[in-house]
């Protein structure tokens, strides 16, 4: 062993002796607790190719309420925003960027599960506290990490609410055509399993390749083999365009029966081509600006005195990561992301606009409801939230 590299080992041991922190986690946590400026928080998000959403308009309202309101505990929250693209090769590296800044105590972001699943394992081994306002695949938090927090529902608790509503509704006969993913798998998987424990058949489930999109070609052929099978609904568990292509055909080919579809669907590229196909379309959502909820009203309300629209359900999710991340951050005793973290999981039922926080050990929401949309009209009309079940559906009117 040469001199330069005793001089380092016998360094490291007694660093590692004397207890200073040694791995980049540590590090980033005891900076963090002795920190006294600016909170500094990353956000990774397509800001261009998203422009269409108000997610950046809802976390700029949420910076602004947690500043004007004594901050966290005197200081400034500030956002530092980085374009992923919704690319996976510009994902990781944004995620790199972030973790290298010793100073960042947390992120928001990203808007695709494909990015934010391999996203985490960079943030976690450099001990940047992860708050997920939109990735919904369960392997999120099925990987053991301490410091990751999803802030919506998962493709499974889509799939079984959308098969709630379809058995309360009395449709039994189903075909399902799905999204051959990650997304539109779980999503089939789980829709076709809660469907059959309550006594519904799937008739028929199809899929199509995302990177090569619908074929109308395809879809037409398919829609025509449908219209002999006697079904009550088609579940749709894909991406708008496609699902638009589908209706589209229906409605070509004379079958009149209802379409369910996964939260995917509840974009505005669902009305570009044709809205009075898709009309009637019963969906998931996080979020709905009619909801009667006391918090709901108040955002809404707020929202549109700010920005001059109402909130799409973007905005709603970008609000609550913050407000929530925020939440955490003042009940904890520093910003140090483990701090933050162990505040996180003690937090009961705090009211967001998208519904009731708690979290589970694996960073999932506990009890959190979902809403129940349709389009109607090139837009989306509220329906209920909560559980589906066959009186809530009819007392919305919701039975076609």
């Amino acid at each position: 062993m040469n001199v330069k590299l005793a001089i380092v080992t016998l360094a490291a041991l007694a660093s590692a002796a004397c207890g200073a922190p040694s791995t980049p986690a540590e590090q980033r946590n005891a900076r963090a607790r002795a920190a006294t400026g600016d909170v500094l928080i990353g956000a990774a998000w397509p800001w261009k190719a998203r422009a269409n959403l108000l997610y950046a308009q809802g976390m700029e309202m949420a910076v602004d309420e947690v500043n004007k309101a004594a901050g966290i505990r005197g200081r400034q929250m500030r956002i530092i925003k980085v374009d992923d693209d919704e690319t996976l090769d510009r994902g990781r590296a944004v995620a790199q960027q972030i973790a290298a800044n010793p100073d960042v105590v947390a992120v928001i972001g990203h808007l695709e599960s494909f990015i934010t699943v391999p996203a985490a394992a960079i943030y976690d081994l450099a001990g940047v506290l992860l708050v997920a306002p939109t990735s919904t695949d369960p392997a999120l938090t099925e990987q053991g990490y301490k410091l990751v927090f999803r802030t919506t529902f998962t493709d499974k608790q889509v799939g079984s609410h959308m098969a709630a509503v379809s058995l309360a509704r009395g449709y039994r006969r189903i075909a399902i055509y799905y999204m051959r993913d990650r997304y539109g798998r779980s999503l089939a998987n789980a829709f076709e399993e809660t469907c059959r424990a309550g006594g519904s058949e799937v008739m028929d489930r199809q899929s199509y390749d995302p990177s090569e999109g619908a074929n109308p070609r395809q879809i037409d052929q398919l829609v025509a083999s449908w219209k002999d099978r006697g079904l009550d609904a088609i579940f749709i568990a894909g991406e708008a365009p496609q699902a638009a292509l589908v209706m589209a055909a229906a409605k070509r080919h004379g079958l009149t029966v209802p379409v369910l579809g996964g939260d995917a669907l509840g974009t505005p590229e669902l009305f570009s081509s044709d809205p009075r196909a898709v009309d009637g379309v019963t969906l998931v959502s996080p979020f709905h600006p009619d909801e009667p909820r006391a918090e709901v009203r108040r955002f809404d309300s707020m929202f549109q005195a700010r920005f001059a629209q109402r909130p799409d359900t973007a905005a709603a999710l970008g609000y609550d990561a913050v407000r929530v991340l925020a939440e955490g951050m003042r009940k904890a005793p520093s910003t140090a992301p483990d701090d933050i973290a162990a505040a996180l999981r003690a937090t009961a039922d705090w009211p967001g606009v998208t519904g009731t926080f708690a979290f589970s050990a694996s960073g999932d929401l506990r009890n959190h409801p979902l809403v129940t949309v349709a389009a109607r009209n090139g837009r989306f009309v509220f329906v209920t939230s909560g559980q589906a079940s066959p009186s809530a559906v009819a007392r919305a009117g919701g039975g076609s």
